[in-house]
């Protein structure tokens, strides 16, 4: 059982890792220079780049977050 709560709470981290990679990532590639103001079109134009990676993000934390909880209710269950 311990192994079951070690395992979930491994692969729990690992995906919230990733999805904080994952999330981060296109920003990190946006290259904006401190004080850039962007038009309601150019803001327009990165949130449809963004989507894709940000849906991906959440998904991949809400997984990793449920499996990190299922660790958690586990571990509180055989204490």
């Amino acid at each position: 059982m311990l192994l079951l709560i070690q395992t979930l709470g491994a692969l729990g981290g690992l995906l919230v890792f990733i999805a904080g990679i994952v999330g981060a990532k296109p920003f990190i590639g946006l290259k904006l220079n401190p004080g850039d103001d962007l038009s309601t079109a150019q803001i327009t134009g990165v949130v449809g780049v963004l989507k894709g990676y940000l849906t991906w993000s959440l998904l991949l934390f809400s997984t990793g977050g449920a499996c990190v909880f299922a660790a958690f209710v586990v571990y509180i269950a055989i204490t």
